[in-house]
């Protein structure tokens, strides 16, 4: 709750190729279409979003295509890094400025971008943590549906 009683906005800021590389499914798709990988992450994610009102951030290493509807106030958001800056100070760089003022989880395999960003006052979640998180969210929804 913020200072006005009302419940403040949750984000997740994920490293895309951290997850990419670690959910099994993922890391094998990616070894036959990188650009499917993303695009089933984001697909994903942007689902995970809509069942828990959570605000999701993939960041991404390299270039890539973003449609529009990713970029929408509605959708999540995805970010590519330019040449010269890696996907994990993008990350940092956001949990730093971010981090005071709002309810901000980080998701990465690599320790020290979590260490990071848990010292702006992150929350910090491992890869396997957050396909938990994921999975539960689905299965929630499957049960209000039915």
């Amino acid at each position: 709750m913020n200072q006005f009683g009302q419940e403040s906005i949750r984000y997740l800021i994920i490293d895309g190729h951290s997850l990419i590389y670690t959910w099994d499914y993922l890391f094998k798709l990616h070894q036959s279409n990188k650009s499917s990988a993303r695009e089933n992450l984001i697909r994903r994610m942007t689902n995970y979003q809509d069942i828990t009102g959570e605000r999701v951030v993939i960041v991404f290493d390299g270039k890539g295509d973003v449609s529009e509807s990713m970029n929408d106030e509605n959708g999540i958001q995805v970010f590519y890094s330019k040449s010269g800056i890696t996907a994990d100070q993008i990350i940092e760089r956001l949990a730093g400025k971010y981090s005071k003022t709002r309810n901000i989880t980080v998701a990465s395999r690599d320790r020290a971008v979590l260490d990071t960003c848990s010292s702006f006052g992150a929350d910090a979640i491992s890869p396997k943590t957050l396909e938990e998180l994921l999975e539960k969210a689905e299965k929630d929804l499957e049960k209000r549906l039915a």
